[in-house]
């Protein structure tokens, strides 16, 4: 495992979709919970550094989509989906 890169004011961290890479449902069958994945490619000073994934919970998604939304001054006039809830709880 090699050494962290100093850090260098002119250098910065990003994490930036991944284009070809859409974002992932992932479903926990034992737990019965439903995140989403999306990809993500980590960046230092303009040289990937390697994959990560920003997962969220379903109402996290709902919320982003809302938020969205609104920076995009969509004018939605329901949530987009209702929040997931587990049966039995």
């Amino acid at each position: 495992m090699s050494a962290l890169p100093k850090y260098d004011p002119h250098c910065t961290w990003r994490a930036e979709r991944i284009p070809d890479r859409p974002v992932a449902r992932v479903i926990d069958v034992q737990r019965q919970e439903t995140y989403f994945d999306l990809p993500l490619v980590i960046t230092f000073g303009g040289s990937a550094q390697g994959p990560a994934y920003l997962r969220l919970e379903v109402d996290e998604v709902i919320d982003l989509v809302d938020e969205l939304n609104f920076v995009l001054d969509v004018r939605v006039r329901e949530p987009v989906a209702q929040p997931f809830t587990p049966s039995g709880t």
